[in-house]
């Protein structure tokens, strides 16, 4: 047998018996410098970078060198079941598990989270604009941003209007898996809505229903976009009154804390001082009595005689 070959042969089996002895008879590779090593020991059998005679003679090794080492990590790098977000056989349902990686609130004024978005739409009255978008890629949506969205008129009425909710396609991610899952919540929002392309704007009412789907934009358009917009809005807000009067006629109205904050809810208990509220999706919070407002104090203290007679 050539001197090169059996030189081959008793790599290869110090390598096959590392891997026995570290991982027993699972597959295994030989990884990190053992599989570099191996490479370059191959590649000095075959006579890389000498005459061509000697080259051709070693054809068969050549091949065998340009093989790529398989790298086969072990159990403890793989991602373990509990980090893995399931989608539920319903397309439309949310995942909710998706939102712990929009919980920041939003770097300018347009939220990135539809459950948050939502949730202060209902607290504060206001319709949703949920805008679809690309901002690398699409020319038209970049229009749309720079001759309207961007200037201080359509600012001011959006701030005292609308809760803005953005869905950009062009995700600045460097951790790929929390791309790959803003990616898939932006996609399953896409579907929710049966939004095709780039741009494309919704106005919802705090409810969720859907007044107006704008696809596109026309250069030099934004004063007609304006207004469609605003006669959307207009739209929205009379279903949400509508909205809060079924949920009023359920027991829900608006409670304010002495700060000023409030939140829609309706009270499910009193005891010991403090009370329990639940707003319409079904999560409750507790607070002292003191921490209400004034007029809520007396709301609630004008109830307890009611309920005693």
């Amino acid at each position: 047998m050539p001197e090169s070959m059996q030189q081959l042969l008793r790599l290869l089996a110090l390598a096959t018996t590392a891997c026995t002895i570290a991982f027993g008879f699972t597959s295994c590779a030989v990884i990190g410098r053992n599989a570099q090593g191996v490479g370059d020991e191959l590649k000095n059998l075959t006579g890389f970078g000498e005459d061509d005679e000697k080259k051709e003679n070693s054809s068969s090794l050549k091949d065998l060198a340009d093989i790529q080492a398989t790298l086969t990590t072990d159990s403890s790098q793989l991602y373990s079941e509990d980090k893995i977000v399931w989608a539920d056989e319903d397309p439309d349902k949310p995942m909710a598990e998706l939102e712990e990686i929009w919980k920041i609130g939003p770097q300018d004024n347009w939220h990135e989270s539809y459950t948050e978005a939502m949730r202060l739409a209902r607290k504060n009255g206001k319709p949703v604009l949920l805008w679809f978008t690309n901002s690398h890629r699409n020319t038209a949506a970049k229009s749309l941003d720079n001759e309207l969205f961007s200037h201080s008129e359509f600012e001011d009425w959006a701030a005292e209007n609308v809760v803005r909710l953005r869905m950009d396609s062009n995700i600045n991610e460097d951790d790929e898996r929390r791309k790959d899952k803003k990616q898939k919540y932006i996609n399953q929002l896409r579907k929710q809505y049966k939004v095709m392309g780039s741009p494309v704007v919704l106005m919802l009412s705090p409810r969720g229903t859907q007044f107006g789907k704008y696809r596109g934009y026309k250069t030099g358009g934004s004063l007609f976009y304006f207004g469609r917009l605003k006669s959307a809005h207009r739209n929205a807000l009379a279903d949400y009154g509508n909205w809060r009067e079924e949920y009023e006629a359920k027991g829900y109205r608006i409670w304010h804390d002495n700060k000023g904050r409030k939140v829609f809810a309706k009270p499910v208990s009193l005891k010991s001082g403090e009370i329990t509220l639940k707003n319409p999706e079904g999560k409750r919070s507790k607070t002292s009595l003191k921490k209400l407002s004034p007029a809520d104090q007396a709301w609630v203290a004008d109830y307890v005689k009611k309920q005693k007679k």
